[in-house]
């Protein structure tokens, strides 16, 4: 009996009547202004105008600058799409984690754009979507490490896009970067392999795992003689990191290998993307970024010497991504507000908890965190962003947040979602100051704390160890508009934003850094400064009244801001340009060693200090000379390379901040040479050691060490003053307090440095420190020259404030003078406990008899172990400048 059934019929191919799209028509026809539901706004129609240029189209790198909150997903969907259309290519959207990609696949499939997710491991792939991918019937929407690795999944693109190219730096570089803690065996076997070569007073202190946070890059030229015991060690790795070693494993001697007391790590300072075909093979690589980085970083993030820009239309900045209320709570006015202090005092839950009752419990659980915790209550939801996870842990536990109450965002595809439908929560999520969306209702309250201006050993080495701060200052500054903008995704959000952490208010407190922000950014922060100075009872107010936008916020607050945008301007400092120019010969530089052309590379970092001039970039000028004459070294038979290489040296010693390259220039037969500086605190060491009456016995010396570390614990003026004098006397230091109105509490005279200390222990955390007192310190160093009969201090002499306060007042900072610094009692307290370790190292291995030369052999040896010579502390309290 025949089926009534209709046939199965087979399906005919439709035959489209005219080509694909080109860009012009594609995008030339959108309209400018676009107000409709779903429809493009005027921006996202302008850039894609801007990129139907035909010779836009075609070239290797194009950089799209689309701010938080622009819509960036939209513009780069359509162009992936496109491309995948009129080129028939297969494309692959990359985002840096998969809870990103999977925001953008469901973008897709929102506004219709043929779309597969792939994240997880390989195995879960559907074949399905990957045939339609092969076939260029679909957009692929992956993660960067997809594209970066051993053995990509898409190492056939044609088209490829990065979204949040501006946080793309530790994505793409972590393919070629191996992290070693210090708890693994290859921790010490690497030290093991470098000991014989390095400075054994380093080797020391890195060993010590409670010896701080220092951060050394070894010598270049000993990893290129222990290459092969390297490999060795290091194709132990189980993991990920085996994974990435295989990445380096045969140019192990073009990588850098930075250590620190908590690990290992190793990689080349840019990425050498151009060695990696699933990166270069595609046609075009088109990078989406909040910013441009008008310095260099986006080549310096992806390894390519040239891209494309193409800047945010002016319209964007009348539009702006929502309102901010920025709260910076230790500038708030020190009362006895039943609210509590200012400032967040975060509390170690692994020390004993105080008794109730006693003076140091709270009186009441709800405002244990203080005016902190009173801001947070204002909403049932909060997201705290911290640079690590130990911070957001320590912020819960000393706000009291339960723990049904705490969540985090994990890197799954619906890590959000469990926040986002609760009623009340606190999401803490360290290092995502990227690429996680609490738009409209979904959260209003972010608390940032600290600043996230160190990701890794390099960022920290860059940081501290060599003082290039600036070369990093766009990233760091990006990282932090990206955290105000979990929020506010569109132009009706609003957030309270609440600052904390002494180094984050310090950096949004810098002009230098402000100016740099987009106009809106700038007028929302020094509004949130001005208005923050308040009491807290005050401003829990304020803060209520932004977060319910009520009348008094729209009648004065708005306006002001609104105001105060107005008369803002972006501006970048002079030696941005000067990076900029660098950058693609800072790329070439390490695509030469990368292929170990060591002359190429050495000629290139010549290039890069021809263009890298001026005071501001001294520090990575070092290091760029460093690198040219280690690799000039390495050259072996090239005409020229040995004098450059010692030109180049020379010139790295004399640009070079710190003692960082002083140590890494240690020979095996020989101690590293002390300074001029140091050689005079040895010699005051020894003298006083063997002469002084108060330090003769042990005993003596014990009472006088306890009774130091005692007076610097001691917030009262007196007592401190005495604990810096008796500190400088350890250091070598003819120290002592001037007698006079006005003068230093404390001065360190070396004959050729000087260092006097303004001591403002007895102030409380919260507020900033005011002209006066920076007036004041400003002329303490001429007022010691005069004493000295002297028209001024030794060169590079300095001041100090040491004071609770990570903050100085607005009005203050640019009449501070250049040599002002500010520091902490706890930093000034760690000296003295180093310094008290030497003299019982000193006292242990130098008994009655051992005199002379010896004598000085030992002093040496227990000072710069210790970390107390001279250079070393003036390395330790010279990190904040007061005016940078």
């Amino acid at each position: 009996m025949e089926d009534n059934k209709q046939p199965v019929r087979f399906r005919r191919q439709v035959k489209q009547v005219t080509a694909p799209p080109s860009p012009e028509a594609l995008f030339g026809v959108l309209p400018r202004t676009t107000t409709s539901h779903g429809a493009l706004w005027s921006h996202q129609a302008d850039m894609l105008r801007a990129y139907a240029d035909p010779a836009l189209v075609k070239k290797p790198d194009v950089a799209l600058e689309l701010p938080t909150g622009s819509g960036k997903t939209l513009v780069g969907l359509l162009l992936a799409d496109w491309r995948r259309r009129h080129f028939k290519h297969r494309s692959v959207y990359a985002c840096p984690t998969n809870q990103l990609a999977h925001q953008v696949w469901v973008a897709a499939r929102a506004q219709g754009v043929p779309a597969a997710l792939f994240t997880g491991g390989r195995p879960s792939f559907s074949d399905q979507d990957l045939g339609r991918y092969e076939g260029a019937e679909v957009v692929a929407i992956t993660i960067y490490s997809h594209v970066f690795n051993t053995n990509p999944a898409f190492g056939n693109a044609q088209s490829l896009l990065f979204d949040d190219a501006h946080a793309a730096e530790s994505f793409v570089a972590e393919a070629w970067a191996i992290e070693i803690p210090a708890t693994a065996g290859q921790f010490t076997a690497l030290l093991d392999v470098f000991g014989d070569d390095l400075d054994p007073h380093l080797v020391t202190r890195l060993t010590d795992r409670y010896g701080g946070t220092e951060v050394r890059l070894l010598p270049v030229p000993t990893v290129a003689k222990h290459a092969a015991e390297l490999d060795m060690v290091l194709s132990t790795l189980t993991g990920n990191a085996w994974h990435r070693f295989k990445m380096v494993r045969s140019q192990l001697r073009a990588c850098l290998f930075y250590v620190s007391p908590q690990g290992w790590y190793i990689r080349p300072l840019i990425p050498p993307t151009f060695a990696h075909e699933p990166f270069t093979v595609p046609q075009q690589r088109i990078y989406l970024s909040a910013t441009l980085g008008e310095g260099g970083e986006l080549e310096r993030a992806f390894g390519r010497p040239k891209i494309t820009r193409i800047p945010a239309p002016p319209e964007w900045e009348n539009i702006g991504s929502g309102r901010r209320f920025f709260v910076f709570p230790d500038l708030a006015e020190s009362t006895d507000d039943p609210f509590g202090p200012g400032g967040l005092h975060v509390v170690d839950t692994n020390q004993p908890a105080p008794q109730p009752g006693t003076a140091e419990a709270p009186a009441d659980p709800e405002i244990r965190g203080g005016l902190v915790g009173r801001l947070i209550d204002l909403r049932g939801k909060s997201v705290v962003l911290t640079p690590d996870r130990k911070s957001a842990t320590l912020i819960a536990d000393t706000l009291g947040v339960p723990h049904t109450e705490r969540f985090r965002p994990g890197d799954t595809v619906d890590g959000l979602q469990l926040f986002k439908d609760a009623d009340r929560g606190m999401l803490l999520a360290p290092s995502r100051f990227d690429g996680m969306d609490l738009p409209d209702e979904a959260c209003s309250v972010i608390l940032m704390h600290n600043l996230p201006d160190a990701l890794h050993l390099q960022d920290r080495f860059l940081q501290t160890a060599l003082r290039a701060g600036r070369v990093a200052l766009e990233r760091v500054r990006t990282r932090v508009i990206q955290g105000a903008g979990r929020c506010t995704r569109g132009p009706r959000d609003f957030a309270l934003v609440i600052v904390t952490g002494r180094e984050l208010q310090r950096f949004l407190a810098r002009l230098d850094v402000r100016e740099g922000l987009p106009p809106e950014l700038q007028a929302e922060i020094a509004f949130g400064r001005d208005n923050s100075q308040v009491t807290p009872s005050q401003l829990v107010g304020l803060a209520r009244s932004a977060l319910n936008r009520d009348q008094i916020w729209q009648e004065d607050a708005e306006p002001d801001i609104v105001e105060r945008r107005s008369e803002c301007t972006k501006q970048d400092p002079a030696y941005v340009d000067k990076l900029a120019a660098s950058a693609e010969h800072e790329v070439k530089a390490w695509q030469a060693a990368w292929l170990e052309d060591w002359d190429a590379a050495s000629r290139c970092a010549v290039q890069v200090l021809d263009l890298l001039t001026g005071e501001e970039l001294r520090p990575y000028q070092a290091l760029w000379a460093y690198l040219g004459s280690v690799w000039a070294r390495l050259a072996v038979g090239a005409p020229g390379a040995p004098a450059r290489a010692e030109q180049l040296l020379e010139r790295a010693r004399k640009a070079a901040v710190g003692t960082w390259l002083r140590e890494i220039e240690g020979h095996v037969d020989a101690e590293p040479e002390l300074g001029v500086l140091d050689g005079e605190a040895v010699a005051a060491v020894a003298q006083i050691y063997r002469s002084s009456p108060k330090l003769k016995t042990a005993a003596k010396f014990r009472a006088f060490a306890n009774e130091m570390l005692a007076n610097l614990g001691n917030p009262d003026s007196t007592m401190y003053e005495q604990g810096l004098a008796s500190l400088g006397e350890l250091l070598g230091a003819r120290s002592f307090k001037p007698p006079g109105q006005g003068r230093t509490d404390a001065a360190w005279l070396w004959p050729s440095w000087w260092m006097t200390v303004e001591a403002k222990s007895e102030q409380k955390s919260e507020g900033g420190i005011s002209l006066k007192y920076i007036r004041q310190t400003n002329t303490q160093l001429r007022q010691l020259a005069a004493d000295e009969g002297l028209d001024e201090p030794p060169a590079d002499s300095i001041s100090v404030i040491a004071s609770p306060r990570g903050m100085v007042s607005d009005l203050a900072v640019p009449a501070a003078d250049k040599h002002l610094y500010l520091v902490s009692p706890e930093a000034i307290l760690a000296i003295a406990v180093r310094a008290m370790k030497a003299w019982t190292e000193i006292r242990s291995a130098a008994p009655a008899g051992v005199e002379g030369e010896d004598l000085l052999a030992v002093v040496a040896q227990a000072l710069r172990t210790n970390v107390v010579l001279p250079s070393y502390v003036k390395d330790a309290v010279t990190a904040d400048p007061v005016r940078p």
